[in-house]
């Protein structure tokens, strides 16, 4: 009995034994793996806080330098003053020039085979050119002109009234070296036509406003009075 006692006891004492070396290093072992993995893991997380934290700062203040400098050209915009815009001005080259059209030669081409057709004697063919010309309106500058020679090519054909608009638009309208030039075929086709009071007429104004021209000295020579 003694002797199992003892064995009972002894057999107690070494479990325990075994117990309190078995707790003990379970108890220190994952203390440590505790202690050092949260450690590390703090440590790898602070940088990627960091960085995020500094990448918003860097935007926020790229973000501010562009309102500034958004604020300061509307600024600028508002203080410039108004540039004025004239309408009516003629339009320029890219390089500021005025802008001048190419003149249409053939235009002109027009014009000249009236002047031709007239020096040749062919009248019906000088007044249809002329005529291009007038409804054309172009060049504006030898309208006045194609509308004396109409007024001409009518008077050398002795279709008398029928010069007598031309002319009287010449008178009017110009140009200028030819007005006289009018009052004096204005007065001859009126006087070819028996109309001698629009004659002398015409042979007035022509004196008054030319008194130096010799065609005024030819009418004078025709009786005009």
């Amino acid at each position: 009995m003694e002797a199992l006692t003892l064995m009972k006891r002894n057999a107690f004492t070494f479990s325990l034994f075994l117990l309190v070396v078995a707790v003990g290093f379970s108890a220190c072992r994952p203390r440590t793996n505790r202690s050092r993995t949260p450690a590390k893991t703090a440590q790898q997380a602070q940088p990627s806080t960091q960085q995020s934290t500094s990448a918003k700062q860097v935007l926020a203040r790229t973000d501010s330098a562009i309102q500034r400098v958004a604020a300061m050209n509307a600024d600028q915009e508002l203080d410039r003053p108004p540039v004025a815009q004239d309408e009516t001005a003629a339009p320029r080259t890219p390089w500021g020039s005025p802008y001048v059209p190419r003149p249409n030669a053939a235009e002109y081409d027009v014009y000249q085979a009236g002047l031709a057709a007239y020096n040749g004697g062919q009248y019906d063919q000088a007044i249809g050119a002329f005529s291009q010309t007038v409804v054309a309106g172009r060049p504006p500058e030898l309208v006045p002109n194609a509308y004396y020679w109409m007024g001409e090519s009518y008077f050398a054909m002795q279709r008398y009234a029928e010069s007598l608009p031309y002319f009287e638009y010449v008178t009017n309208v110009g140009p200028e070296y030819k007005r006289s030039m009018a009052f004096y075929k204005l007065s001859l086709a009126n006087n070819n036509l028996g109309n001698r009071q629009a004659a002398n007429l015409w042979y007035e104004r022509l004196r008054n406003e030319y008194p130096g021209s010799s065609y005024s000295k030819k009418l004078a020579a025709l009786g005009m009075r």
